[in-house]
């Protein structure tokens, strides 16, 4: 279970690259070959992981980039992180 006060990171191994404006961005785990989409909100995610931002602090971050509730940014962020982290993509610090 993932806590407010958990420092998250990309793992060594992870890239990522948008397809453009408008466009999914492409995933790509470099150990495992593995290659995931997401859209815009999760790459924004990927990007303030920066080994040093709590998941509160990133949630803030975020909430100030989309207009959306915070609590319902937090519970999709919070799944995604989760999801992240069992493929191995993300770690916890």
């Amino acid at each position: 279970m993932l806590a407010e006060q958990t420092v998250l990171r990309r793992a060594d191994d992870l890239t990522y690259q948008s397809l453009g404006e408008n466009q999914d961005t492409v995933i790509l785990s470099l150990d495992s070959g593995q290659l995931y989409t997401c859209n815009h909100t999760a790459e924004e995610f990927l990007s303030a992981l920066d080994g040093s931002r709590s998941f509160a602090d990133i949630i803030e971050l975020l909430a100030q980039q989309f207009e959306v509730p915070r609590e319902q940014l937090q519970a999709d962020m919070k799944s995604l992180a989760e999801q992240m982290i069992r493929e191995g993509l993300i770690v916890p610090v």
